[in-house]
C-alpha cells in the first residue's frame, strides 16, 4: 500500500525540549512504519541535538540562521523594531517561505502537520491547495486565552482539515470559541523503560525543564526552603537553562536553610537516565500543555508532584489519582505535597506503581496508530 507523503514542522526540531523530542518520534515512528516523512524547522537552533541517530526522514531548515530576537527588555507589542533588525527578519522571513515552498514540491502532495504556530504562518504564505493539513496547538487552551496565543490560533487554524490539541477539554474548548474542525491527540513517550527506576536511592527532588517564569521553578525554590531542615538527607536538583537562571540562583542564595543542598545543572540529552537518579519528580509550573517530563517521570514508576496548571496535567495525573496535584503559584501547598512524600516511602512506593501503569497508552506505539487513523481519517 502506498503511503502518502508527510511534512512535519516544528519552529525548531534541534532543541532539546520537549516539542523537539515529540516531533522527533513521531516523525521517526511513522517512516518506519513506511511514510515518507519531511521533517521541517523554522529557524536553526545552537547547540543543533541529534535526537534520531539513523533518521528515517528527510530534514529541513527553512532559515539559514537563527530568528534574531529582540533587544531586552523590549517587544514587538510595545517598542518598533530598530530598521536593521526589522530588514534580517523581513529578509529571513521571504527565505523561509521560498524554502517551504521548494520542500513541498520536492514530492507528491500528502500531509502537512504543524506543529506549533509559527510554523503554520509560513504555510499560510505558500501555495498548498493540494495539501491536507492537519494543524497542532502544543500547550492547553488557558495558556492560549492568556496570550495573543488564542486569537493566533482561531485565524490560522479555522479552515485548516482538522486541528489536533493534545486532550479532549482543550478540543472541546477550542470547539466553543467556534473552530468546528478539532479533534485530540496525546503526545507519545519518547521512550518506555523495560524496568522502573528504583526511586529510593539517592534522596533526590528533581526538576527537569526550562528554567523561565512560566515553568514556575521559583516556587520550588520556595518551597524547598520552607522543609529542606525537616528533611537533612535530601536534595533538590535544578536541571535546564533558560532566561530566569540568574534569578533561581539569587534566589537559591537567600534561601534560610537547604541552599547547600540544591544543585543547579545544565539541561541533559538523556531525560531518562537523569529521571533515574530521582526519587521524586515535580513539575511547578504555572502553565503547560500535556508535559513529557510528567509522563515520562510516571512512566519510570517515579512519584510526582505537579501543579493542577492544564487539562494535560490532569489528564496525566488521573486528577491527582495518579500523581500528586496542588494549586499552582502556592509554594507552601506545594512544601506540603513535597514533605508529605518524604515522610511515606510506602505511599510514594505505591504512587509510582499507579503512574507507571497510567503511562501506557501513552506508549509511542499506541499513540503513532492514532496518527495513522487521523492520516487516515483526514485523507478520506
Amino acid at each position: 500500500m502506498t503511503r502518502p507523503r508527510l511534512v512535519m514542522m516544528a519552529n525548531n526540531i534541534d532543541e532539546v525540549g520537549g516539542a523537539q523530542r515529540v516531533v522527533h518520534v513521531v516523525a521517526q515512528g511513522l517512516a518506519e512504519r513506511g511514510y515518507p516523512v519531511d521533517l521541517v524547522g523554522v529557524t536553526p537552533f545552537e547547540p543543533r541535538h541529534e535526537f534520531v541517530a539513523d533518521p528515517a526522514f528527510r530534514r529541513f531548515v527553512l532559515m539559514d540562521e537563527p530568528w534574531p530576537a529582540l533587544p531586552v527588555g523590549r517587544s514587538a507589542r510595545n517598542a518598533a523594531l530598530a530598521p536593521e533588525l526589522k530588514a534580517r527578519r523581513s529578509r529571513l522571513s521571504a527565505a523561509a517561505a521560498t524554502s517551504l515552498a521548494g520542500v513541498l514540491d520536492d514530492g507528491p502532495a500528502g500531509v502537512i502537520v504543524t506543529g506549533q504556530l509559527w510554523a503554520m504562518e509560513y504555510v499560510a504564505r505558500v501555495p498548498h491547495d493540494d495539501w491536507v493539513v492537519i494543524g497542532q496547538y502544543h500547550s492547553s487552551f488557558e495558556a492560549a486565552a492568556a496570550g495573543r496565543d488564542l486569537k493566533r490560533a482561531l485565524d490560522l487554524y479555522r479552515d485548516v482539515d482538522t486541528f489536533a490539541l493534545l486532550t479532549p477539554a482543550d478540543a472541546d474548548s477550542f470547539r466553543r470559541k467556534g473552530l468546528n474542525n478539532t479533534t485530540w491527540l496525546a503526545n507519545p513517550l519518547a521512550f518506555w523503560p523495560a524496568d522502573p527506576a528504583s526511586g529510593t536511592a539517592d534522596e533526590v527532588v528533581t526538576y527537569l525543564g526550562r528554567l523561565s517564569a512560566e515553568k514556575g521553578v521559583a516556587y520550588l525554590v520556595d518551597a524547598w526552603g520552607a522543609i529542606a531542615d525537616r528533611h537533612p538527607t535530601w536534595r533538590l536538583r535544578l536541571v535546564g537553562s533558560g532566561p530566569d537562571e540568574a534569578r533561581i540562583r539569587g534566589r537559591i542564595a537567600e534561601l534560610p536553610a537547604g541552599a547547600d543542598r540544591v544543585e543547579v545543572l545544565p539541561p541533559v540529552a538523556d531525560s531518562e537516565a537523569e529521571l533515574r537518579r530521582a526519587s521524586m519528580v515535580v513539575l511547578p509550573s504555572l502553565t503547560e500543555g500535556l508535559p513529557l517530563v510528567l509522563a515520562e517521570a510516571m512512566a519510570l514508576g517515579l512519584p510526582c508532584v505537579a501543579t493542577d496548571c492544564s487539562a494535560g496535567v490532569r489528564m496525566l495525573a488521573g486528577d491527582g489519582a495518579d500523581a500528586r496535584l496542588v494549586a499552582r503559584g502556592d509554594a507552601e501547598a506545594l512544601a506540603a505535597a513535597i514533605s508529605d512524600l518524604i515522610d511515606a516511602p510506602e505511599e510514594r512506593r505505591v504512587l509510582g506503581e499507579r503512574a507507571r501503569a497510567a503511562m501506557e497508552p501513552y506508549r509511542a506505539e499506541r499513540i503513532l496508530d492514532e496518527w495513522e487513523r487521523l492520516i487516515a481519517d483526514v485523507l478520506r
